[in-house]
């Protein structure tokens, strides 16, 4: 059975809310008189309190020492928080720097119940990281709970599906080619620790291919490929690189059959003799 993702839209009064919401928050992310870092604090409160009234509450939550809604207003706050990858040593601060606020954004609204709202997460992680990311392309989809380590080393080509509970660690950086899947639970590395030193690292970038596929709760070593229209097979440790076509699984992955074209020029497996 061949099958296809349905197009859904909201109603046309959520439509242009939230075309209301992205033009918005948009058009402030990229001026320049504004910080960001207040433009998530704002944002969040929006989306999490469903109110706009962020620096007065702060304000006033300072003035009455009340301290349980002072946590929770500077919980939005990227300059009062640290996430993991600020503790490595190979970071580019400047780089970084810019893409924090939007990171804890990132972070932050996957904890909200809209997150969950594909109609409303799709467009907004596309605009998050067309900011944060060295490229996004188009008519992307990422789902909840997708974590990265620095965005700025992040490349993701045309209609790529990113499943939820992903971790896509770009320290030396990460290319996703155009078409490629990466299902629920997946890991994408592109460092390694020294066997008898855990702060010895290497980097190593890594590149899914055009088409391939990266099956549910795998894993991709750092330095290493998919080729176009590889599949790496559920639950799979890939400790080399797939040519082109290749089908692998297990642990380490191993190969089992190649993908070729039918006559209707759709993937199908073959297996070999």
């Amino acid at each position: 059975m061949k099958t296809e993702y349905q197009k859904l839209e909201p109603t046309e009064s959520g439509k242009n809310l939230f075309e209301s919401f992205f033009n918005t928050f948009e058009s402030k992310l990229y001026d320049e008189s504004i910080c960001n870092n207040t433009l998530v604090c704002e944002t969040l409160y929006q989306l999490d309190m469903g109110k706009s009234s962020y620096k007065e509450d702060l304000l006033g939550a300072e003035k009455s020492g009340d301290m349980a809604l002072l946590l929770k207003l500077l919980s939005y706050d990227a300059n009062q928080s640290a996430q993991e990858p600020e503790y490595y040593s190979d970071i580019d601060r400047v780089k970084y720097q810019r893409n924090k606020p939007i990171h804890w954004l990132w972070t932050y609204f996957d904890k909200l119940p809209m997150s969950r709202n594909t109609l409303f997460a799709f467009r907004f992680r596309r605009i998050m990281g067309k900011f944060m990311f060295k490229h996004l392309g188009d008519n992307v989809k990422i789902f909840h709970n997708v974590e990265f380590s620095y965005g700025y080393n992040l490349s993701i080509d045309d209609n790529v599906v990113i499943h939820r509970e992903v971790m896509l660690d770009d320290r030396a950086g990460i290319v996703i080619k155009k078409n490629a899947s990466v299902s629920d639970f997946v890991n994408i590395y592109s460092h390694n620790h020294d066997t008898n030193d855990i702060m010895d690292i290497s980097l190593a970038a890594t590149v899914i291919g055009e088409g391939a596929r990266v099956t549910y709760h795998s894993t991709v070593l750092a330095g290493l490929s998919l080729g176009d229209h590889a599949v790496l097979g559920a639950m799979s440790l890939a400790t080399k690189s797939l040519k082109p076509l290749e089908v692998k699984g297990g642990i380490p992955a191993k190969k089992i059959t190649m993908v070729q074209k039918d006559h209707h020029g759709h993937d199908c497996f073959k297996v070999q003799d």
